[in-house]
């Protein structure tokens, strides 16, 4: 697993951005439903774990707020740096020591970032101090249980366990929250289109962005995204390609 975690990571900022892509409506979906911790707030907004900054850009321009964007990875800086506007700043770190000033930031937005933290407690520590009193924490991802799962599980049956890793993480999180004083506000889910069709979601699939993927074994990588490609090649145009996320709040 970790070799082909190294093969990748140089891969990775290059194929993020085609890989992970969203349509707009579907930025459009992830915007209202956050709208209520960020409209009324008027930002500054804190994007942690921005990778290339495709968030980024979408909460500027959508809240016409100031955004900086934290991103531990080089690679993923210099994409996201490359495409920021104005509104947009770009710097390094991490969920447990983020380069900013105390009570900086009105909101946090923390997209499929959870499962990367190391040091819960550190990291719940950063959240309290660079929020302003009353900021929320607003942390976007795929905390399934194996009763819960996606298309991606459908070709990928070893990511159910990943996925309930992920929930272990989220609750792990939302400890360390509750001992650094913040409390969950609310759990919704949203579902969102992340691709317009079978074929299309089956060449995202291909880029390997998706990090779960990378943990796969190259064998069982390559004999899921066959099946998929199968699948693809009988039906191209069916879609679109739903899938639902959560969204958890915390103030």
């Amino acid at each position: 697993m970790g070799a082909a975690v190294i093969r990748f990571r140089g891969e990775l900022a290059r194929n993020y951005v085609d890989g992970r892509r969203l349509p707009e409506e579907t930025v459009a979906v992830w915007m209202r439903a956050v709208a209520p911790c960020i409209a009324v707030s008027g930002g500054p907004v804190l994007d942690l774990g921005a990778g290339t900054g495709r968030f980024s850009r979408a909460l500027a321009g959508h809240f016409s707020v100031r955004v900086v964007a934290v991103e531990p990875s080089a690679e993923m800086r210099a994409v996201a740096a490359a495409a920021a506007g104005p509104d947009v700043g770009v710097v390094g770190g991490r969920a447990e020591a983020v380069p900013c000033a105390s009570r900086a930031f009105q909101a946090i937005w923390a997209s499929q970032v959870v499962h990367h933290i190391e040091d819960f407690d550190r990291c719940a520590a950063e959240v309290r101090r660079v929020l302003v009193p009353g900021g929320r924490l607003v942390v976007r991802g795929a905390f399934h249980d194996a009763e819960r799962t996606t298309l991606f599980h459908t070709y990928f049956p070893d990511l159910v366990v990943l996925a309930e890793e992920r929930g272990r993480a989220l609750a792990a999180l939302t400890r360390a929250l509750e001992r650094a004083g913040m409390a969950a506000e609310r759990r919704d889910t949203v579902v969102q289109t992340s691709a317009p069709t079978l074929a299309a979601f089956a060449g995202q699939v291909a880029l390997r962005a998706h990090s779960p993927l990378r943990r796969l074994s190259d064998d069982r990588f390559a004999e899921g995204l066959e099946r998929l490609r199968k699948d693809a090649a009988r039906s191209p145009d069916s879609g679109p390609i739903t899938s639902a996320m959560d969204l958890v709040v915390y103030s």
